[in-house]
Order: structure tokens, then sequence, then C-alpha cells
């Protein structure tokens, strides 16, 4: 019985944070209004991230309530809100410093509220939930919140840098792909940051034994995992998309192939769980 009242209540919590996040999305965003842009303007471009962003609001929650009670369920539902409140700002402020650090001199925001852009959409959404797994794996450190804190930021950074070079590597154009509505790249990026996050998020997690010792953890875990994930990407060529490239596919061609950038999205996200369960 206690544990059935305990599961309602930390559904209702789930629900009031989005509630909050929304209240928050607005402020961080105020050139559109989310009950406006998904019904009176049916923006699928505009739904794509909100859902996403909605979802790492719940993945957070993870943190909480899969680790030790806290003593009882008023201490573990203050717990619950307390991570909740700061996975809003994190996702916001992620969110936000990725949009100018990517992708200099495109509004990623204008492109999905003025021109329903939904490959700028779906990139967003990968933002969103990559942001919210390095969250999750910044409070899976069991020393305090300043180590968490510090880690996901160093994460985060990690998580930029790795993204710029893989773009680098590929000699694609990200930002005039987006521009032009290229939801095969689009799909590709997104999958290609939650990956990394993803392992990334392994990077930063566990016992905190101190500051050197966990930074030098951290850098070699990300390091190794992240260079096998760009292995992935000429292993997908070989293997699944014989006599062809997927950069043939998805840029390459007048109409992008919008499945081969859903199918590499998710040869990335499912590589990076085989990252790391063997790392």
């Amino acid at each position: 019985m206690t544990s059935g009242i305990s599961t309602v209540i930390f559904i209702l919590l789930g629900f009031l944070l989005c509630w909050v996040g929304k209240l928050a999305h607005g402020l961080f965003h105020r050139r559109a209004r989310v009950d406006k842009e998904v019904t009176a303007r049916d923006n699928l471009a505009f739904a794509v991230p909100l859902g996403a962003y909605y979802l790492g609001i719940l993945i957070v929650m993870g943190a909480p309530l899969s680790g030790q009670s806290r003593g009882g369920l008023v201490r573990d539902a203050l717990s619950v809100v307390a991570w909740g409140l700061l996975a809003v700002l994190l996702l916001n402020l992620a969110s936000l410093a990725k949009h100018r650090i990517l992708f200099r001199g495109l509004d990623l925001f204008a492109e999905i509220v003025e021109r329903q852009n939904v490959a700028a959409g779906i990139v967003v959404a990968g933002f969103h939930v990559a942001s919210a797994l390095l969250v999750l794996g910044a409070l899976g450190d069991e020393g305090g919140l300043l180590p968490a804190a510090a880690f996901w930021l160093y994460a985060q950074v990690l998580l930029t840098v790795a993204a710029a070079v893989f773009l680098r590597l590929l000699h694609e154009d990200a930002a005039g792909e987006i521009r032009r509505g290229n939801r095969a790249v689009a799909l590709s990026l997104a999958g290609v940051l939650m990956a990394m996050a993803n392992i990334l998020r392994l990077a930063i997690s566990g016992n905190f034994e101190g500051w050197g010792a966990g930074f030098a953890a951290a850098t070699g875990y990300a390091l190794a995992g992240l260079v096998l994930l760009f292995a992935a990407r000429w292993l997908t060529d070989w293997l699944l998309l014989p006599g062809v490239t997927i950069r043939q596919e998805v840029v390459g061609r007048e109409v992008p192939n919008v499945g081969v950038g859903y199918l590499e999205a998710l040869f990335y996200l499912g590589t990076s769980f085989l990252i790391a369960w063997t790392l």
C-alpha cells in the first residue's frame, strides 16, 4: 500500500515539475508561447524539442528515485523536487549555450518558431536529451553537490568539443544543412549528441575519489568511448549500407534520405550502450 502511494506521489511530482518546466521555458524563450505554438499554430518543429525537454526533466528524476532512500517518503520527495528544479535550470542553460557554440550565425529558435523548421527542432531535442543524461550521470556521483556541478560542466565541455570535432571530421556544414531543413542531418546530429552524452554520463558517475583522480578517470573513459563512437559511422557505412555512404544519402542528394539519418541516429545510440557496458 505504501509503495503504491509513493508511486502515485512521484508520478504527480513528475507532472508538476514538467509544468514548472513549461513556465521556465517561457522565461528563457520569450519569443514564443508554448500553448500557441503547439495548438494554435500546430508547430511540429516546436513540439519535437518541447517533448524532449519534458523527457529530459523526467530522466533527471531517475537520479534520486533509483538511488538509496534518504530516510522517508517526504525526504525522497523533496530530493526529487530539488533535482527536478535544478534540471529545469540546467536544461535551459545548456541548450542556449550549445546554440551559440555549435551553430554560430544560426538562430535555432528563430528557425523553429518563425520558419517551423523541423530539422532545427530535432537538433534542439537532441540537446535536451543529451543534457539530461549528463545531469543524470553527475547526480550519480556520491561526492555531493559541488563535484556533481563540476563534473556536469566538464562533461558539457567535452560533449560540445566532441560534437564540433565530429562535424569537422565529416566536413559537413551542419548549420547550412539545418537551415535548408535537412532532417536527415538533424537526426544524425541528434543521435550523435545523445550517444556521446550516454557515454559521458557513465564517465562522470560513480564514487568521488578526489578531483585529480575524478577528472583523469572521466577524461580517459570519455575519450575511449568517443573514439569508438566515431568509428561506428564508418562501420555503419561498411556493414549496414554497402555500396553507398551515409554522407551521400544525407547530404549528397537533392532530397536527403531521412530514413538513413534515422538509422544512423539509432545505431549511434545503440553503440553507445554497447561501449558503456563493455568499457
